[in-house]
Protein backbone atom coordinates (compact mmCIF):
# COMPACT_ATOMS: atom_id res chain seq x y z
CA UNK A 1 0.00 0.00 0.00
CA UNK A 2 2.60 2.53 0.71
CA UNK A 3 4.40 1.66 -2.30
CA UNK A 4 1.60 2.38 -4.35
CA UNK A 5 0.90 5.60 -2.46
CA UNK A 6 4.39 6.43 -3.41
CA UNK A 7 4.01 5.53 -6.93
CA UNK A 8 1.27 8.26 -7.05
CA UNK A 9 3.44 10.57 -5.31
CA UNK A 10 6.04 10.50 -7.79
CA UNK A 11 3.72 10.65 -10.56
CA UNK A 12 2.07 14.09 -9.19
CA UNK A 13 5.32 15.46 -8.82
CA UNK A 14 6.33 14.51 -12.59
CA UNK A 15 3.50 16.40 -13.84
CA UNK A 16 4.19 19.91 -13.10
CA UNK A 17 3.02 23.32 -14.51
CA UNK A 18 5.70 22.49 -17.43
CA UNK A 19 3.66 19.65 -18.66
CA UNK A 20 0.38 21.11 -18.66
CA UNK A 21 1.06 23.73 -20.69
CA UNK A 22 3.08 21.30 -23.13
CA UNK A 23 -0.17 19.34 -23.07
CA UNK A 24 -2.42 22.24 -23.98
CA UNK A 25 -0.39 23.44 -26.56
CA UNK A 26 0.19 20.18 -28.29
CA UNK A 27 -3.72 19.98 -28.15
CA UNK A 28 -4.19 23.22 -29.30
CA UNK A 29 -2.07 22.52 -32.36
CA UNK A 30 -3.61 19.18 -32.99
CA UNK A 31 -7.53 21.16 -33.39
CA UNK A 32 -6.37 23.83 -35.59
CA UNK A 33 -4.94 21.17 -37.66
CA UNK A 34 -8.20 19.66 -37.77
CA UNK A 35 -10.06 22.69 -38.25
CA UNK A 36 -7.78 23.82 -41.05
CA UNK A 37 -7.98 20.49 -42.65
CA UNK A 38 -11.74 20.46 -42.53
CA UNK A 39 -13.06 20.61 -45.91
CA UNK A 40 -10.11 20.27 -48.04
CA UNK A 41 -8.95 17.35 -49.98
CA UNK A 42 -6.21 16.46 -46.94
CA UNK A 43 -8.74 14.92 -44.85
CA UNK A 44 -8.05 11.93 -46.87
CA UNK A 45 -4.31 12.13 -46.03
CA UNK A 46 -4.95 12.66 -42.68
CA UNK A 47 -6.96 9.36 -42.46
CA UNK A 48 -4.05 7.90 -44.39
CA UNK A 49 -1.47 8.63 -42.12
CA UNK A 50 -4.13 7.05 -39.56
CA UNK A 51 -4.25 3.84 -40.70
CA UNK A 52 -0.63 3.79 -41.16
CA UNK A 53 -0.11 4.32 -37.50
CA UNK A 54 -2.03 2.17 -36.49
CA UNK A 55 -0.89 -0.50 -38.84
CA UNK A 56 2.71 0.48 -37.73
CA UNK A 57 1.70 -0.58 -33.86
CA UNK A 58 -0.61 -3.85 -34.96
CA UNK A 59 2.55 -4.98 -37.01
CA UNK A 60 4.75 -4.06 -33.46
CA UNK A 61 2.28 -5.72 -31.48
CA UNK A 62 2.08 -8.60 -33.37
CA UNK A 63 5.88 -9.14 -33.59
CA UNK A 64 5.91 -8.56 -37.39
CA UNK A 65 9.21 -7.42 -37.87
CA UNK A 66 9.42 -7.09 -41.86
CA UNK A 67 6.45 -5.47 -42.12
CA UNK A 68 7.77 -3.12 -39.38
CA UNK A 69 10.37 -1.90 -40.92
CA UNK A 70 8.97 -1.77 -44.10
CA UNK A 71 6.36 0.67 -43.06
CA UNK A 72 9.24 2.73 -41.60
CA UNK A 73 10.86 3.01 -44.38
CA UNK A 74 7.98 4.15 -46.48
CA UNK A 75 7.36 6.65 -43.65
CA UNK A 76 10.41 8.73 -44.81
CA UNK A 77 9.23 8.31 -48.97
CA UNK A 78 5.17 9.09 -47.73
CA UNK A 79 6.85 12.74 -45.95
CA UNK A 80 8.38 13.76 -49.34
CA UNK A 81 4.89 13.07 -51.32
CA UNK A 82 2.98 14.71 -48.63
CA UNK A 83 5.29 17.86 -49.40
CA UNK A 84 4.72 17.64 -53.43
CA UNK A 85 1.22 16.07 -53.34
CA UNK A 86 -0.13 18.70 -50.81
CA UNK A 87 2.36 21.62 -51.66
CA UNK A 88 -1.42 24.34 -51.95
CA UNK A 89 -2.64 23.48 -48.86
CA UNK A 90 1.12 23.54 -46.60
CA UNK A 91 1.49 26.89 -48.61
CA UNK A 92 -1.88 27.66 -47.92
CA UNK A 93 -0.96 26.73 -44.00
CA UNK A 94 2.17 28.92 -44.08
CA UNK A 95 0.37 31.85 -44.84
CA UNK A 96 -2.36 31.58 -42.35
CA UNK A 97 0.23 31.71 -39.66
CA UNK A 98 0.94 35.12 -40.51
CA UNK A 99 -2.23 36.69 -41.56
CA UNK A 100 -3.77 39.37 -40.34
CA UNK A 101 -7.05 40.66 -40.80
CA UNK A 102 -9.10 42.37 -43.82
CA UNK A 103 -10.40 45.51 -42.60
CA UNK A 104 -8.19 47.28 -40.08
CA UNK A 105 -9.17 49.16 -37.04
CA UNK A 106 -9.00 52.62 -38.99
CA UNK A 107 -12.03 50.94 -41.01
CA UNK A 108 -14.94 52.06 -39.46
CA UNK A 109 -17.60 49.18 -39.23
CA UNK A 110 -20.16 52.02 -41.09
CA UNK A 111 -17.47 52.41 -43.85
CA UNK A 112 -17.47 48.48 -44.43
CA UNK A 113 -21.16 48.23 -44.61
CA UNK A 114 -21.09 51.01 -47.17
CA UNK A 115 -19.35 49.34 -49.41
CA UNK A 116 -20.54 46.40 -49.58
CA UNK A 117 -24.04 47.77 -50.17
CA UNK A 118 -22.68 49.76 -53.09
CA UNK A 119 -20.77 46.24 -54.27
CA UNK A 120 -23.89 44.33 -53.93
CA UNK A 121 -26.22 46.55 -55.33
CA UNK A 122 -23.87 47.23 -58.77
CA UNK A 123 -23.79 42.95 -58.47
CA UNK A 124 -27.80 42.66 -58.55
CA UNK A 125 -28.26 45.98 -61.19
CA UNK A 126 -25.72 43.66 -63.47
CA UNK A 127 -27.20 40.48 -62.43
CA UNK A 128 -30.90 41.68 -64.00
CA UNK A 129 -29.00 43.04 -67.64
CA UNK A 130 -27.18 39.91 -67.60
CA UNK A 131 -23.58 41.95 -67.64
CA UNK A 132 -21.26 39.73 -67.09
CA UNK A 133 -18.87 40.57 -64.07
CA UNK A 134 -15.70 39.35 -61.65
CA UNK A 135 -14.72 41.59 -58.57
CA UNK A 136 -11.77 40.16 -56.09
CA UNK A 137 -12.17 41.71 -52.67
CA UNK A 138 -8.47 41.42 -51.09
CA UNK A 139 -8.45 40.39 -47.88
CA UNK A 140 -4.98 39.73 -45.46
CA UNK A 141 -3.19 38.24 -48.66
CA UNK A 142 -1.84 40.69 -50.93
CA UNK A 143 -3.03 40.56 -54.80
CA UNK A 144 0.16 42.82 -55.48
CA UNK A 145 0.69 40.55 -58.62
CA UNK A 146 -2.73 40.52 -60.13
CA UNK A 147 -3.17 44.45 -59.48
CA UNK A 148 -0.17 45.08 -61.45
CA UNK A 149 -1.94 42.80 -64.63
CA UNK A 150 -4.52 45.32 -65.32
CA UNK A 151 -5.00 49.41 -65.28
CA UNK A 152 -4.67 50.99 -61.70
CA UNK A 153 -7.94 53.24 -61.24
CA UNK A 154 -7.49 54.19 -56.83
CA UNK A 155 -11.01 55.13 -56.96
CA UNK A 156 -13.62 55.32 -54.28
CA UNK A 157 -16.08 52.23 -54.62
CA UNK A 158 -19.96 53.61 -56.07
CA UNK A 159 -21.90 50.70 -57.78
CA UNK A 160 -22.23 53.31 -60.57
CA UNK A 161 -18.81 53.48 -61.45
CA UNK A 162 -18.43 48.92 -60.71
CA UNK A 163 -21.32 49.10 -63.39
CA UNK A 164 -19.43 51.46 -66.11
CA UNK A 165 -16.45 49.19 -65.73
CA UNK A 166 -18.30 45.92 -66.69
CA UNK A 167 -20.63 48.09 -69.23
CA UNK A 168 -20.34 45.98 -72.56
CA UNK A 169 -17.93 46.53 -75.15
CA UNK A 170 -16.01 49.35 -72.89
CA UNK A 171 -12.17 49.09 -72.51
CA UNK A 172 -12.51 47.94 -69.09
CA UNK A 173 -15.32 45.47 -68.81
CA UNK A 174 -13.37 42.46 -69.83
CA UNK A 175 -11.15 40.95 -66.59
CA UNK A 176 -11.44 41.87 -63.11
CA UNK A 177 -11.54 43.92 -60.91
CA UNK A 178 -9.75 44.56 -57.45
CA UNK A 179 -11.11 46.22 -54.60
CA UNK A 180 -8.97 47.01 -51.62
CA UNK A 181 -10.91 48.64 -48.15
CA UNK A 182 -13.03 50.94 -49.75
CA UNK A 183 -11.76 51.61 -52.95
CA UNK A 184 -11.32 50.04 -56.58
CA UNK A 185 -7.33 49.42 -56.88
CA UNK A 186 -7.69 48.14 -60.43
CA UNK A 187 -9.40 47.11 -63.39
CA UNK A 188 -8.77 44.64 -66.12
CA UNK A 189 -6.72 42.17 -64.44
CA UNK A 190 -6.19 38.60 -65.27
CA UNK A 191 -6.57 36.13 -62.17
CA UNK A 192 -5.44 32.36 -62.72
CA UNK A 193 -7.25 30.01 -63.96
CA UNK A 194 -8.51 27.14 -61.62
CA UNK A 195 -7.33 23.13 -62.80
CA UNK A 196 -9.66 21.85 -60.28
CA UNK A 197 -11.08 18.79 -61.76
CA UNK A 198 -14.81 18.80 -60.01
CA UNK A 199 -16.04 21.96 -61.11
CA UNK A 200 -18.87 21.59 -63.51
CA UNK A 201 -18.07 21.34 -67.35
CA UNK A 202 -20.24 23.72 -68.25
CA UNK A 203 -18.65 26.69 -65.76
CA UNK A 204 -16.99 29.88 -67.53
CA UNK A 205 -13.81 31.35 -67.75
CA UNK A 206 -15.14 34.10 -65.17
CA UNK A 207 -15.98 31.32 -62.50
CA UNK A 208 -13.16 29.36 -63.40
CA UNK A 209 -10.84 32.55 -63.24
CA UNK A 210 -12.75 33.11 -59.99
CA UNK A 211 -11.63 30.40 -58.22
CA UNK A 212 -8.53 29.92 -59.13
CA UNK A 213 -7.85 33.03 -57.47
CA UNK A 214 -9.61 32.30 -54.13
CA UNK A 215 -7.67 28.84 -54.19
CA UNK A 216 -4.20 31.04 -54.45
CA UNK A 217 -5.17 33.74 -51.84
CA UNK A 218 -7.77 34.12 -48.99
CA UNK A 219 -9.83 37.12 -51.43
CA UNK A 220 -13.50 37.23 -51.93
CA UNK A 221 -14.22 36.68 -55.44
CA UNK A 222 -17.56 37.43 -56.88
CA UNK A 223 -18.97 36.35 -60.23
CA UNK A 224 -21.93 37.18 -62.36
CA UNK A 225 -23.06 35.40 -65.33
CA UNK A 226 -23.42 36.66 -68.17
CA UNK A 227 -25.59 33.56 -69.51
CA UNK A 228 -27.95 33.19 -66.38
CA UNK A 229 -27.60 36.37 -64.91
CA UNK A 230 -26.47 34.27 -61.73
CA UNK A 231 -24.21 35.56 -58.62
CA UNK A 232 -21.81 33.46 -57.23
CA UNK A 233 -19.17 33.84 -54.93
CA UNK A 234 -15.72 32.13 -54.70
CA UNK A 235 -13.84 31.50 -51.03
CA UNK A 236 -11.13 29.25 -50.46
CA UNK A 237 -11.73 27.17 -53.57
CA UNK A 238 -15.29 26.54 -53.26
CA UNK A 239 -17.44 28.11 -55.47
CA UNK A 240 -21.26 28.94 -53.97
CA UNK A 241 -23.67 29.70 -57.36
CA UNK A 242 -27.16 31.35 -57.57
CA UNK A 243 -27.06 33.42 -54.56
CA UNK A 244 -29.52 36.41 -54.03
CA UNK A 245 -28.65 39.95 -53.36
CA UNK A 246 -29.24 39.63 -49.66
CA UNK A 247 -27.34 35.86 -49.21
CA UNK A 248 -24.59 38.12 -50.97
CA UNK A 249 -24.26 41.01 -48.50
CA UNK A 250 -25.06 38.60 -45.63
CA UNK A 251 -21.99 36.80 -46.36
CA UNK A 252 -19.78 39.75 -47.14
CA UNK A 253 -20.60 41.53 -44.06
CA UNK A 254 -20.09 38.00 -41.75
CA UNK A 255 -16.66 37.45 -43.74
CA UNK A 256 -15.30 41.42 -44.24
CA UNK A 257 -16.89 42.66 -40.48
CA UNK A 258 -14.01 44.59 -38.64
CA UNK A 259 -12.68 43.59 -35.03
CA UNK A 260 -13.93 46.08 -32.43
Amino acid sequence: MEFEIQRLINLFSMFNWKSAVEILILWFVIYRIFIFLKGTKAVYLLRGIIILVISFFVFQRLGLHVLSLLLTKFFAFFLILIAIIFQPELRAGLIRLGKRHFFMMEVKQEDIEKTIKEIVTAVANMAKKKIGALIAIKRDIGLKDFIETGLIIDAQITSELIENIFYPFTPLHDGGVVIDGTRIVSAVCLFPITDNPNLEKTLGMRHRAAVGLSENSDALVIVVSEERGTISLAINGQLTRNLSPEDLFTILKGQLRSEE
